[in-house]
């Protein structure tokens, strides 16, 4: 049982910790052991793992297969604009917690927001994606992504459309995190490695 490991963000603190097994104290006679506290349910094992900063206890499950309380999502890159990231690390915090027509919202918003962040001047998502492709921000392929996230966050929006499943959510959620990576990250790390180089 020792040798279970998991690195979570810790749902408290929200710091990337490597949980430590809890220890467990018990008496026998007049001297006192530590074990590990953990347990074994049929084939799974059960342990209390504790955050390295902020010494507060989860439950978890095996390697981290069921963690209590859900761990927080792998924060968005700091490159990405401030109210941009928000919206895209709001979109993850409602996937985490099953809350998949929330997080297609959040997605769509976080496309729209980069979208007026670079400048389109057009009043509905459809012609700003249009726009962005047209003025040579995005390409082809990057409007596509863009376009099958407004498609699915709309469709969230409306209580007469589809139910967003937990598939959907997942593969927007790739989509729009690839696309402000595409047009925030990638060349803010061009700009860097150039900066390094003196060019």
């Amino acid at each position: 049982m020792s040798g279970l490991k998991v690195s979570i963000y810790c749902p408290y603190c929200k710091r990337y910790t490597a949980l430590q097994m809890a220890p467990a104290k018990y008496k026998r006679g007049h001297d006192t052991y530590t074990t590990a506290c953990a347990w074994e349910s049929g084939s799974e094992i059960w342990w209390i793992g504790i955050c390295n900063y902020c010494h507060k206890p989860v439950l978890v499950k095996n390697d981290g297969d069921i963690v209590f309380p859900t761990p927080l999502p792998l924060p968005s890159d700091k490159r990405i604009p401030e109210h941009i990231r928000q919206d895209l690390d709001e979109a993850k915090i409602c996937f985490s917690v099953d809350a998949y027509r929330a997080c297609a919202v959040m997605a769509r918003r976080a496309i729209q927001s980069a979208a007026i962040d670079k400048g389109t001047t057009k009043g509905n998502l459809v012609e700003q994606i249009n726009e962005l492709e047209s003025i040579g921000i995005i390409t082809k392929d990057l409007k596509e992504w863009a376009t099958v996230v407004r498609w699915v966050g709309n469709d969230a929006a409306h209580p007469n459309k589809d139910k967003v499943e937990k598939e959907d959510a997942e593969d927007i959620l790739i989509l729009a995190e690839q696309f402000l990576n595409v047009i925030y990250v990638a060349p803010a790390l061009a700009k860097e490695r150039r900066a390094k180089r003196g060019k």
